[in-house]
């Protein structure tokens, strides 16, 4: 016979979060870049090319969205005109949307949050934010719209989430660009 297995239960320490969003967190000046990279055989010797081109420049790039034609990604918004001569200089011509803001939720437990990206998007869509890209994480999911539209979707988003009266944290991007 085997013996009882007794439950132990671990008392909540005071690093623990209750499940759900907890904050919002925006990045401004941020730039969405459309590079075409064609869909025939030298596709990906110009994706290569135009990954070596900007870690060259030293030029962050994230959100990164590899698509049958094109790449797109984000950048600082000091980094676009450095990245587009970079570019240009190898024959590849970036097409660029500035002005843009990273609109970031947070929660302890993203994946554990059913329907959290659809919740997001009909905050953002509510006061016409446009998404421009998204990206997640185990903690996160980041959001980029036009930067104009910034207030308005952090109001949607802490109505959504029941943060009352909370501001967004703010944050910035590190770059190697521009003065």
């Amino acid at each position: 016979m085997s013996e009882p297995v007794s439950e132990t239960r671990t008392p909540n320490v005071s690093f623990e979060r209750e499940r759900g969003v907890y904050a919002t967190q925006v990045t401004r000046d941020v730039a969405h870049a459309v590079v075409s990279v064609g869909d025939d055989a030298l596709r990906s010797s110009r994706i290569l090319q135009l990954f070596r081109i900007l870690a060259e420049a030293n030029i962050p790039i994230f959100l990164i969205k590899m698509h049958r034609s094109a790449v797109t990604f984000a950048m600082a918004g000091a980094d676009v005109a450095r990245a587009e001569a970079a570019l240009a200089s190898a024959g590849l011509k970036a097409k660029t949307r500035h002005d843009l803001a990273i609109v970031a939720v947070r929660a302890s437990s993203m994946r554990d949050l059913s329907g959290i990206m659809v919740a997001i998007a009909d905050a953002l869509y509510s006061v016409g934010a446009r998404l421009y890209g998204t990206g997640d994480s185990h903690n996160s999911v980041q959001c980029l719209i036009d930067g104009e539209r910034v207030q308005a979707a952090i109001q949607a988003l802490c109505q959504k989430f029941h943060l009352e009266g909370q501001a967004a944290e703010e944050a910035s991007l590190k770059t190697e660009g521009a003065a």
